[in-house]
């Protein structure tokens, strides 16, 4: 492959969700090895300054190099953060490496626009797309960030739900725009209203890297570069959840009323939506009514639930052993105000809503399995996997793409001999294997009721020919 091919190539794969480095503006001719920057920290004085070197790091003038601008901008000030890609300016010209980036951005997308061989709406897509994250910063740097629930939000990237890859994909875009979304478009449900904002010191398109012992920074993989959040306590919250709480001077007939009228187990007690005091729940007024016929309100209040307060991004595979041993606790938002209570009935129910899938999904790996070893020998399923790029080990470790492998493959499928449209049949396979990944990755948007309907057709007529 020529070096320009090379190059149009790694440019290619930043319109899917690749972080822009500094070896990439490099490549675009947009920056030369030896490029002097300086970074001021503050009017008046010396600025700091790097070189860039030939294979896209920052050197500072003590020969240590980063891969990273913000790591080169904190390690040079002596600081925890910095935005680094905002910072440095490139001499004599004066701009930005981040003014760079966007001017990279800017030609890969036009690129795309005019390749005849893409198709116009993929091309027409991109284009879009990076008008809408130019226009957002422009509004966010003016003060008047663009506000959008965050189906709105993906429905950017043509998205009607999130998983790993595509919520990686969306953060390497915000981040190559200097962007970011308050509360994280990862981290809350669906229907939830996010900000976009420029990216606050932190400059989170910069992953924290380690050291190498030759004193160069050693950059992360593409893989490591956005963190997987993972299911966090924001996504259990309903978008039309409103807490219901009682001040501490209620009285025990407003706190009953209160937890009656919707059924719940507990309520919160709070002097206003940031300031919780506890919690009344049936037990503990019961407790308080054993303790002394007399009890008041007071009494009952639970205050060490005051401290089971967690923010709305905290993961809730972190939490689950304060939720077993209490049975609830309370979570806030981005503005730090107590919006939701989640018990251990809310995750019973989470869990329950991924089982059907994740059983269906069991059940359809079990018939594929039996059917290829009552039909195929090992060396016929090998050399079907070795055809599709797939090391076969056994049967029992086969995967959901390597039953599409065999199955896909003209002579297993005459051997078969099934009454039924090969590529059909392989193209719901691959369907399915998409939501079955989905499902094992656990990603917080519930698997749509016409996907658990397809597994569950899929598993139908595989039994149906499978005997």
């Amino acid at each position: 492959m020529s070096n320009g091919s090379s190059s149009r190539s790694r440019r290619e794969l930043l319109i899917n969700g690749r972080r822009v480095r500094i070896s990439d503006l490099i490549d675009a001719d947009l920056l030369a090895a030896d490029t002097e920057l300086t970074f001021q920290q503050r009017i008046g004085e010396t600025p700091y300054r790097a070189t860039v070197t030939a294979r896209g790091q920052l050197r500072l003038p003590d020969g240590r190099e980063f891969a990273t601008p913000s790591r080169a901008a904190a390690e040079v000030a002596g600081l925890v953060a910095v935005p680094g890609w905002a910072v440095w300016r490139v001499q004599p010209s004066g701009q930005t490496l981040h003014h760079l980036r966007v001017k990279l951005l800017k030609d890969v997308a036009e690129e795309v626009t005019a390749d005849q061989a893409r198709p116009h709406k993929e091309a027409e897509a991109v284009r879009r797309r990076f008008a809408v994250l130019e226009e957002a910063r422009t509004e966010a740097e003016e003060g008047t960030p663009r506000t959008l629930t965050v189906r709105e939000f993906i429905k950017h990237w043509g998205l009607e739900d999130r998983d790993r890859t595509t919520s990686a994909q969306i953060d390497a875009d915000l981040a190559n725009h200097g962007l970011t979304t308050i509360p994280d478009f990862r981290t809350v449900s669906l229907d939830k209203t996010i900000r976009i904002l420029v990216l606050p010191e932190g400059d989170i398109d910069d992953a924290a890297t380690d050291v190498a012992g030759d004193g160069v920074e050693a950059t992360s993989s593409d893989d490591e570069e956005s963190v997987d959040v993972g299911l966090t306590l924001g996504n259990l919250l309903p978008d039309d959840m409103s807490l219901a709480w009682v001040s501490p001077t209620a009285s025990f007939e407003e706190a009953i009323t209160a937890m009656q009228v919707d059924d719940f187990s507990q309520i919160a007690v709070l002097t206003n939506p940031y300031t919780l005091h506890g919690a009344v729940s049936w037990e503990s007024i019961a407790a308080a009514k054993h303790r002394d016929a007399k009890a008041i309100f007071s009494d009952a209040i639970d205050r060490r639930a005051a401290t089971r307060v967690f923010d709305y991004n905290v993961r809730l595979l972190d939490v689950l052993e304060t939720l077993q041993q209490n049975g609830f606790i309370f979570v806030r938002d981005d503005q730090r105000k107590i919006t939701g209570v989640i018990t251990a009935a809310d995750v019973v129910r989470k869990y329950d809503e991924t089982a059907t899938p994740f059983f269906l999904i069991g059940e359809i790996d079990q018939e594929l399995r039996q059917l290829l070893q009552n039909t195929f020998d090992e060396e016929t399923v090998r050399q079907a996997c070795s055809s599709a790029g797939s090391s076969f080990r056994s049967f029992d470790s086969m995967s959901i793409g390597q039953y599409q492998a065999v199955l896909d493959n003209p002579d297993c499928w005459q051997q078969l001999d099934w009454p039924l449209d090969r590529r059909v049949f392989i193209k719901r396979l691959d369907q399915l294997r998409k939501i079955r990944n989905n499902v094992m990755h656990f990603n917080p948007d519930p698997v749509r009721l016409t996907d658990v309907g397809k597994l569950r057709h899929f598993l139908g007529l595989i039994r149906r020919y499978n005997r």
